[in-house]
């Protein structure tokens, strides 16, 4: 006799969450609830134990984990399981202690499926892998803003290890953008241990847990809760307290988005390790600026990181790389594109250092006099994002953000990645 099991998530999940379920249980046969009131009744209704409950990938305004709770505690299910994205071992805690049947991580299912679809060897089953993976991850997950609201592009700043200068981009960025008349959203999305307000001189900022409670965003809040650093640029930190960093990850998708409807452009810096709140923020990019630094594992910590992004659905069309702080008159070595999934079309470019004034006037928070003075590590950055700005139809009607975009050069002789690099 085929399982019985009742279900619900969000409309355009539904194939998702039957993946799910099979792959729990083979024989399932699974009907669908209009709403969270909905599933509940007809649990209600039926003999005690007769139907499991599957919930996830967005079951409404009610958050997935506090319903498949709820559900628990009705006592009419066989079993509940809950489905989600990007599960966390505090995730995994808490649906215990409530009494939560099982967990489903629907990327492990879906990287699964591509795994047993792979050809076999001497197929071209390498090329076509890349491609079911795009096709199967797709922009499933990505949260779009009402269609009635504009949106600016977000550009997002990743990387494998730390200290490649991820946050003095993002906040050279920001500061120039502004200066160039765009209005900036900034957003630090190292939740943890994040840096990026006091680069830019800010002493305090609103913890993200005043807008995020239990993963649900007060969009009205955190719109308020950027302080701004100057006309034009407002900034979102991380959490005051380490560990809260979790209890925020799950609202971060909703929050870029609610930041992409006010202003020019967003600009996210990350934390070095893939959290929810690096990979949601992965997949939204118009631009996914991968960032590596000079020195011994600099290559295999890009790779991972732009490996992770194909497997997230990011298109490689998205994906930019930046070695930063490169010696310009130096040619990085040469290594296989075959080992860097994702770059093989990427865009590269080298920022060259800017010795040891950047470090200094970034500590003192005085980012805004490291953009007056100049230099090449600042010329350098503006004629990146100028760039990727026109990519993007953004940029400013502004004559140093005119020139800026000129100014990039193509430097004959470096290659890698088997594109050539540029550098301002």
């Amino acid at each position: 006799m085929r399982h019985q099991w009742i279900g619900l998530c969000a409309d355009g999940a539904r194939d998702e969450l039957e993946a799910a379920l099979r792959q729990l249980d083979g024989e399932a046969h699974l009907v669908f609830s209009r709403d969270a009131a909905d599933i509940r009744c007809r649990l209600r209704d039926e003999i005690p134990g007769a139907y499991g409950a599957v919930v996830g990938l967005g079951s409404g305004e009610v958050s997935d984990v506090n319903l498949a709770a709820a559900l628990v505690s009705d006592g009419r299910a066989r079993e509940v399981v809950l489905v989600q994205r990007f599960v966390t071992g505090s995730l995994r805690s808490r649906a215990a202690q409530a009494g939560i049947s099982c967990v489903i991580d629907i990327d492990d299912v879906l990287f699964d499926q591509i795994l047993d679809e792979e050809p076999p060897k001497g197929s071209g089953g390498g090329e076509q892998r890349a491609d079911a993976a795009d096709v199967s991850f797709g922009d499933v997950r990505r949260i779009e803003p009402h269609e009635s609201e504009r949106c600016s592009p977000i550009v997002v700043l990743a990387s494998g290890r730390g200290g490649v200068g991820k946050s003095a981009l993002a906040a050279v960025w920001a500061t120039l953008a502004a200066h160039w008349g765009m209005r900036v959203n900034l957003c630090d999305l190292d939740l943890a241990c994040g840096n990026l307000p006091p680069l830019l001189g800010l002493g305090r900022w609103e913890d993200p847990t005043a807008y995020v409670r239990d993963g649900v965003l007060d969009r009205e809040r955190a719109l308020e809760a950027g302080r701004q650093v100057e006309e034009g640029l407002r900034v979102w930190g991380p959490c005051e307290r380490p560990e809260m960093a979790e209890q925020v990850m799950p609202g971060v998708g909703e929050l870029l988005s609610a930041l992409s409807t006010t202003g020019d452009l967003v600009i996210v810096d990350t934390s070095s390790t893939c959290t929810d709140a690096v990979a949601q923020a992965m997949q939204m990019a118009d631009r996914l600026v991968l960032v590596q630094g000079e020195g011994t594992g600099g290559v295999t910590s890009i790779a991972k990181a732009s490996a992770l992004a194909v497997r997230l659905g990011v298109a490689r069309t998205r994906i930019v790389r930046i070695e930063n702080r490169c010696q310009p008159r130096l040619v990085s070595a040469p290594f296989a594109p075959c080992a860097v999934l994702g770059l093989e079309s990427a865009r590269a470019f080298r920022a060259p250092d800017g010795g040891d004034e950047v470090g200094e006037l970034l500590c003192a928070g005085d980012v805004g006099e490291l953009c007056e003075l100049g230099g090449d590590f600042v010329r350098s950055a503006a004629s990146i994002l100028a760039t990727l700005l026109k990519e993007l139809g953004v940029l400013p009607d502004h004559e140093e953000a005119r020139r800026a975009a000129e100014r990039l050069r193509a430097k004959k002789g470096f290659a890698l990645f088997g594109r050539r690099g540029e550098v301002a």
